[in-house]
C-alpha cells in the first residue's frame, strides 16, 4: 500500500475514533483516564519511531500503526474533550442563581421585536428582545471567569440595545440556568448543540434591580463583523438579510418566508458559507497575490507563487473568520490550504488526502461536530463529488468535449445530479423530505450566485469607498431579488419540497447503498442494482411506512413551558395545542410538532384544537400550518376567527360542551366551555375534551382553573375514570383540585412544563395530591416527550420517554427516566 494511501487510512481511522465516542450512550472512564490513554499512545508512537530508527519497526504490522493507533488516539482525544465538555456546564445546584458579572459580547447579537407572553400576539412599541453569546471576564465567583454564556435580554429600549454590539463589554446581573433543551423524536437537539458550542449556562439579563452598564466598546474580528453588518444594513437594501448571510454568515435578518422558499426549492445551502464561497475568495486572492508577485519581480527576480499562496490562504482565513467560521467553512479552509500549498510547491496532492485531512482536523478541533447536520451535509457533498470524478481517465475526445459549452453543461448537470443523489438519504433522515426541483433550480442558482452575486457582495466589502461599495451591494441586491422571483416561479409551477416519513434503518441503508452504486462509473459490477433507489424513493413518497394495524398513540411533546399533544391512529391525526413561539420566528409548532408529524409520514392534520389564546398554547399554530395542511380548526368562542387567517383550515368551529367530533376511531367529546359567546383568550375559556379510542380515555384540559373544574364535576357527575389526564395549567397551584382528581380518577397524569421554570410548575402541593391518590406522574421537563402507545392486542400502553435515548449527555438522568417510564406501564 502506498504511503499516501496509508496516510489517508490513518486520518480516516483517527476521524472514526473521534466520531464513535460522540454516539456512545455513556462516556467510559474519566477525563484523567483519557489523558492517560493519550499519553500511553504517544509513548507507543515514540517507541515505534525509535524502533524504526533502529531497524525494528518493520517487524510490526503496518495496520497497527496506520489504523489501530490513530483510532485509539481519536477515541482518547474525544473522551477527554467530551468529559471536559460535560464538566463545563453550570452545576444543577446553581440552576436559577443570580450573578453580577462583567462580560464581553462574543458574537453578533440577534434582535427581534419584544412580544407579550400571554393573550393575543402583540409587540411592545419601542422595545426589543436581544439574544447574544458572551464570555465572562470578571465576577466575584472566580469559577465563572472565562465561561461562555448564551443570554437573552427582554424588553430592552432600542437606544440601549443599539449599544449591545459584538466585542462590547457590559456589567450586568444575570440569572443562569444549566444548558438544557426540549427533547423530542425527529427534532433538533438543542441540548446537544449547546454542548457542542461550549455553552456553560443559558439565562437572561435581570435589569429591574440593576440596570446593565456599558463598560467599553470592543475590537477584533467580531467588531469588524459588526461594522460590516451596519454598513450593509445602512444601505436601505431590499435583501440586506441575504447579503449579510452571504458575507457574514448572519442569518438573523432572514424572514420566515425566505427561509421556507429556500428550503422548498433545495437552495438553502447557497447561504451556508462553504467551499463555493471560501474557494472563490481564495481564488481571487491567489490571482491578486500572483499579480503583486509579478510586479515585485520587475524590481527583483523571484518566484511569485509563495506570495500568491500566502495571499490566498490569508484571504480565505480572514473570510472564514468574518463569516463566523461555520463547520463547512472550516472544512473548505483546510482543503484550500492543502490545495494552495500544492500549487506553490508545484506538487500534485491527492484530493482524497486533502478531504481526509480536513475531516480529521475539523474533528480534532470540534470532536462533537458529528452531532451537527451541517457537518454531514458538507462532507458528504464533497465526498460524493470526489467519488464520482476523482481519477477518471478521459480520452482526448472526452477532453475536447469537456472544454466545450456542451461539455461544461454536461459536467454541471452531472455534478448536481451526484450531489442530489448523495444527499437524498441524509436529507430524508435529517429533514424528513427532499426537494423535487433542486436539480433544475441549482443548475441556474449556483452559477448565478457564484459568478455574479457573490463577487459583487465580496467586492462591496473590499472597496473602501462608501459610494462605490453601496453601488456594488445595490447591484447584488437587484440580482438577489431576481433570483428569489425565479425561485418563487419555480416553486409555484413545479413540484418542490416533498415531505416523507423518516425511513427505518434497513430502508435507509438500502437507499444509501443504492446511491453509492449509482455514483460508480459505468461498468462497475452491480451498478445496475443502484436503480433500486427509484422504488425506494417512490415508496417513501407514499404513506406505506405507517402501520395499518389498529393502534392509538398519544404523545405529549416536550415544548418547554407550553403544551402540544399529538394523537394519531393508523388513519387519523389530531393536535391539541401547538406550543409557544419566539418573537424571532421560531415556534414549537414549526420546530417540534410539524417535524414530529412529518417524520411519521403525515402531510396534514385532520383536526387542530387550540385550547385558548395564550401564546404558550397558540403561539405555534402559524408555524405548524406553514408546514402541514390543517383540515379542521377548533377553538373556544371567537378565537377561530383570529386564527383562521393563520391556519387556512378547510373548516373551523368552536368547542362547546355537548358537541362531538369524530376522527376515524377517535372521538372528541367537548366538556367545556358551556357556550360560544366568549373571546377564547382566557384560561377558563379553554377547550376541555374527552378523547376516546375504543376503551381508552384521555382527558385534555388546557389551562382551566378550579372554578371551571368545579363546573365540570357538577355538569358530569357520572364521569368514568380516564387512562391519562393532561394536568390543567401545567400543574399550577390554582388547578388540579382534589375534586377534579377524584372525579377523573386518572391512572396516569402528565405535566407539560419547563425545566425548573420560574413559574414553578408543577406546584409541589399539586404533585402531592396526585401522588397521594396513587396516580403515576410524568413531567416533560424531566422525561422529554412522553408517548403512550396502545394496540388492539395490548390492554396496557407501552411507554416511551425521549430522555431515555442513548446519548451520553443524558446519561446522568437516564436511570431515573427509565424507572419513571416503567412505573406507568
Amino acid at each position: 500500500m502506498k504511503g499516501v494511501s496509508w496516510a489517508v487510512a490513518a486520518l480516516w481511522s483517527l476521524a472514526v475514533g473521534i466520531a464513535t465516542i460522540a454516539f456512545l450512550p455513556t462516556l467510559p472512564g474519566s477525563a484523567g483516564g483519557a489523558v492517560a490513554l493519550l499519553f500511553g499512545l504517544v509513548c507507543v508512537v515514540l517507541t515505534v519511531g525509535i524502533g524504526g530508527w533502529l531497524g525494528l519497526a518493520n517487524r510490526l504490522p503496518c495496520g497497527l500503526g496506520c489504523l489501530l493507533l490513530p483510532f485509539l488516539f481519536g477515541c482518547g482525544w474525544a473522551l477527554n474533550a467530551n468529559h471536559h465538555a460535560l464538566s463545563e456546564r453550570l452545576p444543577l445546584a446553581l440552576n436559577g442563581s443570580d450573578h453580577s458579572v462583567t462580560l464581553e459580547v462574543e458574537d453578533l447579537p440577534e434582535v427581534s421585536p419584544a412580544a407579550a407572553r400571554f393573550g393575543p400576539p402583540g409587540g411592545a412599541r419601542g422595545l426589543v428582545d436581544s439574544r447574544f453569546r458572551a464570555r465572562v471576564v470578571d465576577t466575584d465567583q472566580r469559577d465563572l471567569i472565562g465561561k461562555h454564556l448564551l443570554l437573552s435580554w427582554y424588553r430592552v429600549d432600542q437606544k440601549l440595545s443599539s449599544r449591545l454590539r459584538a466585542g462590547s463589554r457590559w456589567k450586568m446581573s444575570v440569572r443562569l440556568k444549566r444548558p438544557r433543551g426540549s427533547v423530542n423524536p425527529h427534532t433538533f437537539d438543542y441540548e446537544a448543540w449547546l454542548l457542542q458550542q461550549g455553552i456553560y449556562a443559558t439565562g437572561y439579563v435581570r435589569d429591574k434591580g440593576q440596570l446593565p452598564t456599558f463598560v467599553q466598546a470592543g475590537g477584533g474580528v467580531d467588531t469588524l463583523r459588526e461594522t460590516f453588518r451596519d454598513r450593509v444594513s445602512g444601505q436601505g437594501l431590499q435583501r440586506s438579510g441575504l447579503i449579510r448571510a452571504l458575507l457574514l454568515g448572519d442569518r438573523s435578518g432572514l424572514d420566515t418566508d425566505t427561509n421556507a422558499l429556500l428550503k422548498r426549492t433545495g437552495t438553502a445551502h447557497l447561504l451556508a458559507i462553504s467551499g463555493l464561497h471560501v474557494g472563490m475568495v481564495a481564488g481571487f486572492f491567489l490571482l491578486l497575490g500572483g499579480a503583486l508577485g509579478r510586479v515585485a519581480g520587475i524590481l527583483r527576480a523571484h518566484n511569485p507563487l509563495p506570495l500568491a499562496g500566502i495571499t490566498a490562504i490569508g484571504g480565505a482565513l480572514v473570510y472564514t473568520l468574518l463569516s463566523g467560521a461555520p463547520l463547512s467553512a472550516q472544512r473548505a479552509l483546510v482543503m484550500v490550504v492543502v490545495a494552495t500549498a500544492a500549487v506553490v510547491a508545484r506538487r500534485r496532492v491527492d484530493p482524497g488526502l486533502a478531504f481526509a485531512l480536513a475531516l480529521a482536523l475539523v474533528l480534532l478541533w470540534q470532536p462533537l461536530a458529528v452531532l451537527n447536520a451541517g457537518f454531514w451535509l458538507s462532507f458528504i457533498a464533497v465526498a460524493v463529488l470526489l467519488l464520482r470524478f476523482q481519477g477518471r481517465a478521459e480520452t482526448s475526445a472526452h477532453a475536447r468535449q469537456a472544454g466545450s459549452i456542451v461539455g461544461k453543461v454536461h459536467a454541471a448537470v452531472s455534478a448536481q445530479w451526484c450531489v442530489l443523489l448523495g444527499l437524498m438519504v441524509p436529507s430524508l433522515v435529517i429533514f424528513s423530505g427532499v426537494s423535487a426541483s433542486a436539480l433544475l433550480v441549482n443548475l441556474i442558482a449556483i452559477p448565478w450566485l457564484a459568478l455574479v452575486i457573490l463577487p459583487l457582495v465580496l467586492m462591496g466589502a473590499l472597496v473602501p469607498v462608501g459610494g462605490f461599495s453601496g453601488l456594488l451591494w445595490q447591484l447584488a441586491d437587484w440580482q438577489l431579488e431576481w433570483l428569489l422571483r425565479f425561485l418563487l416561479a419555480v416553486d409555484g409551477n413545479l413540484p418542490s419540497w416533498q415531505s416523507m416519513a423518516v425511513p427505518g434503518v434497513a430502508l435507509a441503508g438500502l437507499a444509501a447503498l443504492a446511491s453509492v452504486l449509482l455514483l460508480m462509473p459505468r461498468g462497475f459490477p452491480g451498478r445496475i442494482l443502484g436503480w433500486c433507489l427509484i422504488p425506494v424513493v417512490l415508496m417513501g413518497l407514499t404513506q406505506w411506512q405507517r402501520e395499518t394495524q389498529p393502534r392509538f398513540e398519544l404523545t405529549v411533546l416536550d415544548v418547554g413551558q407550553g403544551l402540544a399533544v399529538v394523537a394519531t391512529t393508523e388513519d387519523s391525526s389530531l393536535v391539541f395545542d401547538a406550543g409557544d413561539a419566539a418573537p424571532g420566528g421560531w415556534s414549537a409548532g414549526g420546530g417540534i410538532v410539524a417535524p414530529y408529524l412529518t417524520a411519521q409520514g403525515w402531510r396534514q392534520v385532520d383536526a387542530l384544537v387550540v385550547s385558548h389564546g395564550d401564546r404558550d398554547h397558540a403561539g405555534g399554530v402559524e408555524g405548524l400550518a406553514e408546514q402541514l395542511g390543517i383540515v379542521r380548526l377548533v377553538a373556544p368562542g371567537e378565537l377561530p376567527k383570529r386564527l383562521q387567517p393563520l391556519v387556512a383550515a378547510s373548516s373551523s368551529d368552536s368547542c362547546v360542551a355537548g358537541r362531538h367530533l369524530l376522527l376515524g376511531e377517535m372521538e372528541l367529546q367537548w366538556l367545556w366551555p358551556s357556550g360560544a359567546g366568549i373571546s377564547g383568550e382566557e384560561n377558563d375559556h379553554s377547550c376541555v375534551a374527552l378523547l376516546t379510542w375504543r376503551s381508552v380515555r384521555i382527558l385534555l384540559t388546557g389551562d382551566i382553573s378550579r372554578k371551571a373544574e368545579k363546573q365540570l364535576v357538577k355538569n358530569f357527575p357520572d364521569f368514568e375514570p380516564v387512562d391519562v389526564l393532561i394536568a390543567p395549567h401545567h400543574g399550577s397551584r390554582t388547578s388540579s383540585s382534589p375534586d377534579l382528581i377524584h372525579w377523573a380518577s386518572p391512572r396516569n397524569a402528565v405535566f407539560s412544563a419547563g425545566f425548573r421554570h420560574h413559574f414553578g410548575h408543577p406546584h409541589p402541593d399539586v404533585v402531592r395530591r396526585f401522588t397521594q391518590s396513587g396516580i403515576h406522574l410524568f413531567n416533560t421537563a424531566d422525561l422529554g416527550a412522553i408517548a403512550f402507545l396502545w394496540s388492539q392486542n395490548r390492554g396496557q400502553p407501552r411507554l416511551q420517554c425521549a430522555r431515555a435515548a442513548g446519548r451520553f449527555w443524558f446519561a446522568d438522568e437516564r436511570e431515573s427516566v427509565v424507572s419513571q417510564c416503567a412505573a406507568g406501564m
